[in-house]
């Protein structure tokens, strides 16, 4: 690759050293807006051209759509954009690995990755090739038959947490009771034996669940040197986008992937790392000069996205933080209009306003598409969408139920998961529920206790259910024309002949018109577009159908048909990842921006800010931002305090809708508990993860377990601290009223 190559002559400074850097590792330090996807395909090309074999190449992100992107960009690049084949093989691409395509770099998610390793190396951890994966609601499933089996109430103890507990534990690589502990919980036997019973329902299925597609490759690889120096061997330029969002799990897999690598290039922006409750942290990367010796680090330091005038109100805002690299952010698009700012009464004369400017935006010739309104939770939707249906504007909630988690299509997977895993119960329990076969829990529970009883697997006893019977005999006719059968055809004679498909149009002819009907219409649609989307599967055969159902599990893509000419409503984590011309953010006070749950919590309210900074850097050409007075949530009305993150925006920076009102002006918020003002060079950020006088103190409770001092009220007798534990939250503890050890 020459310097007059054309994928090289368009890149900034930044970006032409981030794709020159011959090896070893390298952080790119990318901020919002700043080209980083052209910065990593250019690499990628860059690579293939001077020679590196395509399959050398590993690509790792966090959703299918980047992944999609990405591998769509490499594909024209290298082949010119003028390949017929093209097309196919990057739609294909929006579900990972392509095996056919032997001329371009793998460029997938974690979990695409680690389910490919396991299905060529899992043998050696003793799991079989022929796995099925469980989504959350599976392990939900699961879970709930294992209480009930275990007499567990679920009502006091709800199957979600445990799946939280399971998760973490896994993440951690400890066991589930050493999780229950480090959590506070007092239940330590009862989680125990909840998480062997679980590890025993995956086993019994042949399944995994989402974490054991990262953690078990870290065992493997761990555990079996040579398959770690063959992948390694495979495997000589890694490169990982957002890397600000990786847990420990995943930075563990990175860092066995990254060591004896030709190259290794890290690509994220702390200032975007969003996702802690989920277990992501900034930390490998505030912390990668010290793990990766002699690593180069690149800021891109320009932002093609937004106009100067946002910029530098979210720069404001994000400066406040201290976890994070100083960085100078260099707006490529001068000028543009102040982020405005706005005051109303309540939530519905927000609504209603914000309502009113999104039509006017519309009116001045802005599409539907490339206005957004943005919020913090869930339930501040209602009140915006009211506004705009009395508007007559049409709008989508983007991050509501996705295509691959509505019901029917939720059924056919669990068909096709039962039809190729007969001892998958979670998936036999979900497809006996439509249509209705005439077997329930009590006839499946002595099937599965005879089955345990005469060691045979759980199959070996549920064909001898009569009414189980004229399924199972469809089975065998099917997986004996499985062979010949590409996945749309096997997917499409699976549901006629196991009566499904069927069942789905008869329920939808006899409800008729009505709502009802609509559902059921709509549920067989969905089906229908199932069928669509397998016919983008190549190959036949067990391995075919098996990599189709696959990809549909690891899937989290949303159908975008019906939203062409409609605003966008979501939340700030919805939010990442896109742009807008113009963006709303609503609901700007203490309570829901900062979240009251993380208001008390430095680190927390650190992520929270950037919450903020992600919803203003979405904005390409104008950013509204505003909040309420009084505000009814969840029930009961409130008196609303600005957020505190308003008093980061310098007051030269913002416009105010109107004369701001008397009583806005006359907010005053003090710093929140145990973050005294920075002082003149102090560092802004500690790779340790600890704070200017050292590691954050850890204590022990009788009842809520370990957790981390965060501030401290009053002196002597009267002296409390105020402490998170992980399940039970913030808590205030008079020191003196209790046995606690403080740890370090």
């Amino acid at each position: 690759m020459t310097l007059a190559d054309p994928i090289f002559t368009a890149l900034d400074p930044d970006q032409r050293r981030a794709v020159l850097h011959d090896g070893g590792p390298l952080l790119l330090v990318a901020g919002a807006g700043s080209g980083k996807t052209r910065a990593i395909v250019a690499r990628i090309v860059r690579l293939v051209r001077d020679g590196v074999h395509p399959r050398r190449i590993l690509g790792i992100t966090f959703t299918n759509r980047a992944a999609g992107e990405m591998r769509e960009r490499v594909v024209k690049t290298l082949r010119g954009g003028g390949d017929p084949s093209v097309g196919s093989l990057v739609s294909r691409s929006l579900f990972g690995f392509d095996p056919g395509a032997s001329d371009i770099p793998w460029l997938g998610t974690f979990h695409a990755f680690g389910a490919t390793l396991l299905r060529r190396h899992g043998g050696r951890i003793g799991l079989s090739p022929r796995f099925v994966i469980y989504d959350t609601r599976d392990q939900q499933d699961a879970l709930r038959q294992i209480l009930k089996d275990l007499n567990v109430d679920e009502k006091k103890f709800p199957a979600s947490r445990f799946c939280w507990l399971i998760e973490r534990a896994k993440r951690d690589g400890v066991s589930v009771e050493s999780a229950a502990m480090a959590a506070g919980w007092r239940f330590l036997s009862m989680a125990g034996e909840v998480g062997k019973a679980y590890d025993a329902a995956l086993s019994e299925a042949g399944a995994v669940d989402f974490t054991d597609l990262i953690r078990l490759p870290v065992t493997l690889l761990t555990g079996a040197p040579d398959v770690l120096e063959s992948v390694r061997a495979d495997v000589r330029h890694l490169l990982v986008d957002e890397f600000q969002d990786v847990d420990a799990a995943q930075a563990e897999l990175t860092g066995l992937l990254a060591l004896g690598a030709d190259s290794f290039c890290a690509v994220g922006d702390e200032d975007q790392s969003i996702y802690g409750w989920r277990g992501a942290s900034a930390a490998p990367m505030l912390s990668f000069e010290r793990h990766y010796p002699g690593a180069k680090v690149i800021h891109l330091s320009t932002n093609y996205r937004s106009r100067a005038a946002i910029l530098a109100v979210a720069g404001a805002l994000i400066a406040r933080n201290r976890m994070r690299r100083e960085k100078t952010i260099v707006p490529a698009r001068e000028g543009g209009e102040a982020p405005v700012l706005a005051v109303y009464a309540d939530q519905e004369a927000e609504a209603r306003e914000v309502a009113a400017a999104v039509a006017r935006e519309i009116r001045s010739g802005v599409p539907p598409t490339e206005v957004a309104v943005f919020y913090r939770v869930n339930a501040q939707s209602r009140a915006v969408e009211d506004a705009l249906r009395m508007l007559r504007i049409p709008y989508v909630l983007r991050g509501a139920l996705s295509f691959y988690e509505r019901a029917s299509v939720r059924d056919a997977v669990s068909y096709l998961k039962w039809f190729l895993n007969p001892d998958d119960a979670v998936s036999l329990k979900r497809m006996l529920k439509f249509p209705r076969r005439g077997v329930g829990d009590v006839t499946l529970n002595r099937a599965r206790e005879a089955a345990r009883r005469e060691r045979i697997p759980p199959s070996g006893a549920l064909v001898r259910i009569p009414n189980l019977t004229p399924l199972f005999s469809f089975r065998d006719l099917w997986r004996v024309e499985l062979a010949q059968m590409s996945p749309a055809e096997a997917l499409h004679a699976l549901l006629s002949g196991a009566g499904y498909l069927g069942a789905l149009e008869a329920s939808a002819r006899e409800a008729g018109p009505d709502r009802d009907g609509a559902g059921k219409e709509e549920d067989l649609e969905n089906v229908r577009e199932l069928f669509r989307v397998a016919e983008g599967f190549p190959g036949t055969g067990e391995d075919a159908v098996q990599e189709f159902l696959e990809k549909m599990t690891l899937a989290a893509e949303e159908t975008g048909g019906k939203e062409s000419e409609a605003v966008r409503l979501m939340t700030l984590h919805n939010a990442k990842g896109l742009e807008f011309d113009v963006v709303f953010l609503v609901g700007l006070e203490d309570g829901l921006l900062p979240h009251s749950r993380s208001a008390d919590s430095p680190s927390e309210l650190e992520e929270e800010r950037r919450l903020f900074y992600v919803g203003l850097t979405r904005a390409r050409e104008k950013a509204f931002l505003s909040l309420a007075r009084r505000r009814n949530l969840f029930g009961s009305f409130r008196d609303a305090v600005p957020s505190r993150f308003l008093y980061d925006l310098p007051s030269s920076l913002v416009s105010w809708a109107d004369a701001p009102p008397p009583a806005a002006r006359s907010f005053t918020l003090p710093e929140p508990a145990g973050r005294p003002p920075r002082r003149q060079g102090e560092p802004r950020y500690e790779p340790e993860g600890g704070t200017p006088s050292g590691r954050p103190r850890r204590v022990r409770h009788p009842v809520f377990g370990e957790g981390t001092v965060e501030a401290v009220d009053g002196e002597g007798a009267d002296r409390k601290i105020i402490a998170r534990f992980p399940v039970y939250g913030l808590k205030k503890i008079l020191v003196r009223a209790v046995s606690m050890e403080f740890l370090e």
